[in-house]
């Protein structure tokens, strides 16, 4: 489903101990992951290979602006 969140698990130290901090990420995957012909973007979720790659080093910024764009793609259908 778009938008769904993903979790990253971080590592922090506080005081000398290890506590772990997650950070909620919003992601347009939808699990359907398969490259077009062109191997140049997802079809299930119109990101770029570039934007998938990059995506968890990505500026909120950046990623906001990936959503915007993906926001109503629909999913090619995958042929057998």
């Amino acid at each position: 489903m778009a938008g769904q969140s993903g979790v990253e698990i971080g590592d922090a130290r506080r005081g000398g101990r290890r506590s772990l901090q997650l950070h909620v990420m919003e992601t347009p995957c939808r699990n359907l992951c398969a490259l077009d012909r062109e191997r140049k973007s997802c079809t299930g979720c119109g990101r770029t290979i570039e934007e998938i790659v990059h995506w968890r080093s990505m500026s909120g910024a950046a990623r906001a602006a990936v959503m915007k764009r993906v926001r109503d793609f629909q999913p090619v259908e995958q042929r057998a």
